[in-house]
């Protein structure tokens, strides 16, 4: 676990049995940063903020749903971030917080295997470490609650402009490859796709819990106040954060319909040349059925050149038919 207090001009780490103080003091704000294994971490989160028993609960769950409640003498949040797990794929961050008017809990909660410890807690650590070196200085636990939430959405942004390139160079490769032998160029696509789909989901999810949020505070009395301007400027970060995934994806999906229409050109192709070179061999079929037939009557069966004539007679018909088909586009 890791304590602060944050003053205007100066931060301070807290021992674990100096929080309870400088909580109840009248200077700065308290930040209280632990994972959901920290037994004394969570012990003292429910000394310092009247936690209820289904939030604290959350801290042990990974859900992609976030959730926020606002009480009257706290807030709880569990919003996702995102970011790129060791198997190359992205995963949630659930990263919970607590905050009454003095401090400030992140709790993270339960991540997936593949989401490293480091890439769990990159938003956390950078935002310890702008107010360690003075960078920062929220005034308020909203504040530093907004800095967190904005440093998941800049780390989703990143993420989205990167998706859009990768966009940008799959159009030139799919121009470019043959679809029969495409099979890398498929499974990068949908890699895309599943980061576009990830990205958009979680925006559009937080976006609509930022929503609620300030329906919520400003429906009801006895609530614990808040400064609605820093919730508006998440709703309108993840908002727009949602639109321009929705976009991306929109591209992402005329380039999928590119690829299946590249593909389905290339097997037309395909089957035409087949039709084309059956139908040649169909008529050298017609031919030797014909001189085959070995009837005693038959006109050329004691002729001298009747073998000779009977393949060139083929090599004629198929050159002819190949011209056609050729003229046509088929071969």
């Amino acid at each position: 676990m890791e304590a602060r207090l944050i003053l205007a001009g100066d931060t301070r780490p807290l021992q674990p049995d100096a929080v309870a103080d400088a909580a109840t003091g009248d200077e700065g704000v308290v930040w209280l940063d632990f994972d959901h294994t920290d037994e004394a971490g969570m012990a003292l989160l429910t000394k310092l903020v009247r936690v209820f028993q289904a939030d604290l609960q959350d801290c042990y769950t990974r859900t992609p749903v976030p959730k926020i409640h606002l009480y009257a003498d706290h807030l709880f949040s569990a919003i996702n971030g995102v970011a790129r797990g060791d198997d190359g794929r992205l995963h949630f961050q659930p990263v919970k917080v607590f905050m009454n008017s003095r401090v400030v809990a992140t709790v993270l909660g339960p991540t997936h295997l593949a989401l490293s410890a480091d890439a769990a807690r990159r938003e956390l650590v950078a935002i310890a470490a702008r107010v360690d070196a003075g960078e920062l200085r929220p005034e308020s636990p909203l504040d530093l609650v907004t800095a967190i939430r904005f440093q998941m959405l800049q780390a989703q942004e990143e993420l989205t402009g990167t998706a859009a390139r990768q966009i940008a160079q799959l159009e030139q490769r799919i121009m470019v490859t043959e679809p029969v032998r495409a099979d890398a160029l498929l499974h990068d696509l949908v890699d895309v796709r599943h980061d576009l789909q990830t990205i958009g989901t979680n925006a559009a999810q937080t976006y609509e819990s930022y929503a609620q949020l300030i329906e919520l505070a400003e429906a009801h009395r006895g609530l614990m106040p808040l400064d609605l301007r820093r919730v508006i400027e998440l709703r309108q970060g993840f908002g727009h954060l949602k639109n321009t995934t929705d976009l991306e994806r929109e591209y992402l999906t005329e380039m999928l319909d590119l690829f299946q229409t590249r593909a389905s050109t290339e097997l037309n192709r395909f089957v035409r040349k087949i039709t084309a070179w059956g139908t040649i061999g169909i008529a050298w079929t017609v031919i030797a059925g014909i001189y085959g037939m070995n009837f005693q009557d038959m006109p050329e069966l004691g002729w001298r050149y009747g073998y000779p004539g009977a393949l060139g007679l083929m090599v004629v018909v198929g050159a002819v038919l190949a011209a056609l088909f050729r003229r046509k586009g088929w071969l």
